[in-house]
């Protein structure tokens, strides 16, 4: 079986899991609420709507031409986002017919559905790569550092860390408020692509109507799919957030989170996960997302070319989409395109 015939292969077993009417799409639903802790609601949004079920014959051409070939490739998962274990094993599964799997221990139930559905990985307790092999790693900074510590001579580590959304918006318009909170309600904030910035480019009052906007679209959205189990490290950052921008800045709430102003924009600080947001106002240099663009995985650009070409300029290894589609990237390769840490 070749590189496209895996891949096509693994599509249609998530297709599978995205199917309610499958029994293993039923089977996902009835046991990933408890295992992610996100809301039922959230759950079949991820599966109907953001699970790539559908990639064009391009995205998988990028897919693959982007592959560089291994005899064994070894993936480790993380349990922020559970689609993500989808584009991993793709990933995985361009560069070789064998793979193997470490799911992560908080969320092993999507990766163990997709290898029922496909049958074209194994799973492993510990990951034992061979000189030679490949380790394509998805997890924390300090993970990925004790990790590289550990692997053989030879080993090719492909480590994708830590990061965040940025959203960028030339005008504090209510649709464009509306289409961050799309972005804003997937995986209850956890993923690298989740928006936990908005700039605003112009004044402190047009960043002040912009977070007006989105409190009131988020706090819709909240009502309609819940916010799911945050930990109690999570609701402990929010507590913090919240008290440092009540005093800070300004604070909006939308019932289970919050929408923070950030008048001067110098703390350089993104939201805490669990649907929370800043919203900075910012010069037409982009002084904010400069500063931390190394941090940056994805930028959403509200309707403007020219955003799009500031956005690529100060972030070059951003995927830079709309606002809107920040949690729909195509399947096209690694979603984090910033260099990865690799070792030999």
């Amino acid at each position: 079986m070749d590189a496209r015939a895996r891949i096509s292969k693994l599509v249609a077993a998530a297709e599978r899991l995205a199917d309610g009417e499958d029994p293993l799409g039923r089977e996902a639903r009835a046991r990933l609420p408890d295992s992610t802790g996100l809301s039922a609601e959230n759950i079949e949004l991820a599966l109907t709507e953001i699970l790539e079920t559908r990639p064009s014959a391009s995205e998988l051409e990028e897919l693959m031409t982007g592959a560089v070939a291994a005899a064994h490739v070894h993936v480790l998962l993380s349990s922020n986002v559970f689609v993500a274990a989808h584009r991993a094993i793709a990933c995985a599964l361009a560069s070789s017919p064998r793979v193997t799997v470490r799911a992560s221990r908080r969320e092993p139930v999507f990766p163990e559905l997709l290898r029922r559905a496909s049958g074209l990985f194994e799973f492993a307790a510990e990951l034992c790569p061979e000189p030679g092999d490949e380790v394509h790693a998805y997890g924390s900074d300090a993970t990925l550092a004790e990790l590289r510590g550990t692997l053989p001579e030879s080993v090719v580590l492909r480590a994708h860390g830590a990061g965040f959304g940025v959203a960028l918006v030339g005008e504090a318009s209510r649709r464009a408020a509306e289409e961050l909170a799309r972005d804003l309600v997937p995986f209850d904030q956890r993923g690298c692509s989740s928006p936990r910035a908005a700039i605003v480019l112009g004044s402190v009052e047009s960043a002040r109507e912009f977070a007006q906007h989105v409190s009131a679209e988020l706090a819709r959205a909240n009502r309609r799919i819940p916010l799911g189990r945050l930990s109690a490290d999570e609701l402990a950052e929010m507590a913090r957030a919240r008290s440092t921008w009540t005093f800070a800045g300004e604070l909006f709430e939308t019932g289970s989170s919050f929408v923070a102003l950030d008048p001067m924009g110098e703390r350089l600080t993104p939201a805490p996960v669990g649907r929370n947001l800043i919203v900075v106002p910012s010069r037409p240099d982009l002084d904010w997302l400069e500063a931390r663009a190394a941090e940056v995985v994805t930028i959403g650009v509200a309707f403007g070319s020219e955003l799009e070409g500031l956005a690529r300029k100060v972030a070059p290894s951003a995927r830079v989409v709309p606002l809107g589609r920040m949690q729909r990237i195509p399947l096209d390769g690694p979603l984090d395109r910033r260099p990865t840490l690799v070792a030999r």
